[in-house]
C-alpha cells in the first residue's frame, strides 16, 4: 500500500509541475497476486484532476508481468 500511495504521489506531482502538500483520501486496493521475488514495475496515472481533488490509479506488475495489485486513489490538494 505504501508503495501505491507513493507513486501517486509522485504521479500528481508530475501532473502538477512540483510537488505541492496533499493528502490521501480515499485509497482502495486489490492485492491479486504475491510478488515473492524480483522486482516490481509500478505505474501510476492521474484519472482527474480537479481543483482540490486528484482520482487515479495504480498497477503493480511483477518481474514476469503479471498484475499484482490494482488501486485507485483520491487526494485531496492543500493549499
Amino acid at each position: 500500500m505504501a508503495a501505491a500511495d507513493m507513486a501517486m504521489i509522485v504521479a500528481i506531482s508530475a501532473a502538477l509541475g512540483g510537488f505541492k502538500p496533499m493528502s490521501t483520501v480515499s485509497l482502495n486496493i486489490n492485492f491479486m497476486r504475491a510478488v515473492r521475488k524480483g522486482d516490481v514495475l509500478i505505474t501510476a496515472r492521474v484519472l482527474r484532476m480537479g481543483r482540490n481533488l486528484v482520482f487515479g490509479e495504480v498497477e503493480l506488475f511483477d518481474e514476469a508481468g503479471n498484475m499484482a495489485v490494482h488501486a485507485t486513489t483520491t487526494y485531496a490538494l492543500l493549499d
